[in-house]
């Protein structure tokens, strides 16, 4: 069994001991207040391996595709799916809920220089990280809990996004408010990339529709497949029917073979 990372092991400890202190615990996958430094480690680790930050010409995106030009070790397959998708629906404007330290709203503007961009975090402490890591960053930032029954007032934006946030809340139905609220930022498609696992998300969207807190008319969910595995590995939840991607209408879709 391979060992977990140190910055991991540092998490879990200061983890215990606030706990021990306050005598609160969080059901969440996290403490959010301490999270900061293990993200700070878990971008270290994707480092080794992938670029996180590209540049002018690293990529080219033809025929919907992302292509290697640059001598630069690639992106992670999940972030290349992510980009990939995003351009492929041609949005004029993007929100990343959960935009940590921003390297997905550097890249996408680096990708499509006419994409209007906008990001929000629960944390201050990770927004300090993006103005860090991305001090010319062309985006709208705020702090802002999406749990929050007062959303920020964004313009109206095309597609609502998030890679690996949701399944981290773990509180009673916190999920499913934070899906809701994703749906009323959007309005044309919300993109998912999640721990499939972690939550029923295809049953708990088509809930939230059936229950009026999704305001779109209509909803058409699809998937597309991880570039190595090819199993499905990223939802497209649109207000409009979309040719070219699979019909999804159960969670079994993303387990299968998982």
């Amino acid at each position: 069994m391979s060992q977990k990372p140190i910055y991991s092991n540092i998490y879990k400890i200061k983890y215990i001991f606030k706990s021990l202190i306050t005598g609160k615990k969080t059901e969440d996958d996290f403490d959010w207040n301490l999270y900061p430094k293990h993200y700070s480690g878990e971008l270290k680790e994707v480092e080794k391996d992938h670029t996180t930050i590209i540049k002018a010409n690293d990529y080219a995106l033809d025929n919907g595709r992302l292509s290697l030009k640059s001598n630069i070790l690639p992106l992670h397959p999940n972030h290349l799916l992510l980009y990939e998708t995003i351009l492929q629906l041609s949005p004029s404007t993007a929100l990343e809920v959960g935009c940590g330290g921003g390297d997905h709203l550097h890249n996408l503007k680096i990708l499509q220089p006419s994409l209007t961009l906008f990001g929000e975090d629960l944390s201050e402490k990770q927004i300090k990280l993006l103005h860090k890591r991305h001090p010319d960053l062309d985006a709208a930032i705020k702090q802002h809990d999406i749990l929050s029954s007062s959303l920020l007032d964004w313009p109206p934006i095309d597609i609502v996004f998030t890679q690996a946030v949701i399944m981290h809340i773990r509180t009673e139905d916190n999920h499913l408010i934070a899906l809701s609220n994703l749906f009323k930022m959007a309005t044309k498609q919300v993109v998912l990339m999640e721990n499939w696992t972690k939550h029923n998300f295809v049953e708990d969207i088509l809930l939230l529709k059936q229950e009026g807190k999704i305001p779109w008319p209509e909803l058409y969910l699809y998937s597309r497949p991880h570039p190595i595995t090819e199993r499905p590995h990223i939802l497209i939840a649109s207000a409009l029917p979309l040719e070219g991607y699979t019909k999804v209408l159960h969670d079994e879709h993303f387990r299968q073979n998982s």
